[in-house]
C-alpha cells in the first residue's frame, strides 16, 4: 500500500524543518563539499580495501557500522578511526525496520554505542536507520538519547548492482553535486573499484570532500590529510515514515 498524503507531508516537514543536529539528509550546496558515507560494515576484505583506496587518495569518509560485524572486526573500526575517518552507529544487527519496535531499535543502537566506546575511547552520536527507514516514534527516541540521525541523497544502488560497472555508469551519469551526502556499502566489493573514478570526477569538478560531523555539528575539518584524528561526534531513497 502507497504512504498517504499526510504521511508524505509529515516526512518532507520532518526532512525540511530539523535542524542537522537531529536530522540530515544532505549538505550545504555553497559548501563544495560531498560526504562519502560507507554502510554495512566491517567486512573483513571489502572495508580494508576502501580504506586502502581512501588512504592513497587523502579522502575522508563516514563508516556506519553494524555492532554485530564490528564485535568480529574491531581491528578495522580502529583502523578507520585512526587513519582520520568517523565512525557511526547502523545498529547492532540491522533487523528489517518495519519489523522492529522503537524499543528494540534503541536497545541496539545502545549496545553499539557502547561497544565503539570501548574501541575508540569514546561514543559517537552519529546513527544511520538500517535502509535508510525511521518512524517518528523512532526518531524521538533517537533524539532523547542524542543521536543525529543521517540519511542521504545520493543512492548509487551498489548494494544491489552485479558488478562494478553498473555502479560506474550510474555514477557518471549522475555525478554527486556539492553538499551530496552519498550512500556506499563497504560490505561489497564494487565501492572500492568506482571510488578512484568517484573521487577524481569530483576534485575535476572543484568538490572536494568531509565528513558528516562537519556538517551536523561544526566540527574541524581542517585536517589536511586522511590520517590524523577523526573528529568528535557528539534502500533506495531514506524515508521518514509516520
Amino acid at each position: 500500500m502507497p504512504p498517504s498524503p499526510w504521511r508524505q507531508q509529515v516526512k518532507s516537514l520532518v526532512r525540511a524543518t530539523c535542524p542537522r543536529r537531529m536530522l540530515i539528509a544532505s549538505g550545504p550546496v555553497a559548501d563544495a563539499r560531498i560526504c562519502l558515507t560507507f554502510d554495512d560494515g566491517p567486512h573483513p576484505e571489502n572495508t580494508a580495501r576502501v580504506l586502502d583506496v581512501l588512504g592513497e587518495q587523502g579522502v575522508p569518509a563516514t563508516f556506519f557500522v553494524i555492532g554485530e560485524r564490528a564485535a568480529r572486526h574491531p581491528e578495522l573500526v580502529e583502523r578507520a578511526a585512526r587513519e582520520g575517518h568517523v565512525v557511526g552507529n547502523h545498529t547492532f544487527f540491522h533487523r528489517e525496520p518495519n519489523q522492529t519496535s522503537a524499543a528494540a531499535l534503541l536497545g541496539e543502537v545502545r549496545m553499539t554505542r557502547r561497544l565503539l566506546a570501548e574501541l575508540l575511547g569514546r561514543p559517537t552520536g552519529l546513527f544511520r536507520p538500517p535502509k535508510g527507514v525511521v518512524s517518528v516514534a523512532k526518531l524521538l527516541g533517537l533524539w532523547a538519547a542524542r543521536q543525529t540521525v543521517v540519511l542521504w541523497d545520493t543512492n548509487p544502488l551498489d548494494y544491489r548492482a552485479t558488478s562494478a560497472g553498473e555502479v560506474r555508469s550510474w555514477l557518471r551519469a549522475n555525478p554527486p553535486r556539492a553538499g551530496a551526502l552519498v550512500l556506499m556499502h563497504d560490505d561489497r566489493p564494487f565501492a572500492s573499484q568506482v571510488l578512484p573514478e568517484l573521487i577524481q570526477s569530483a576534485r575535476d569538478r572543484g568538490i572536494t570532500f568531509t565528513t558528516v560531523p562537519c556538517w551536523t555539528h561544526g566540527a574541524s575539518c581542517e585536517r589536511g590529510k586522511v590520517g590524523g584524528a577523526a573528529p568528535d561526534d557528539e534502500h533506495s531513497r531514506a524515508t521518514v515514515s509516520a
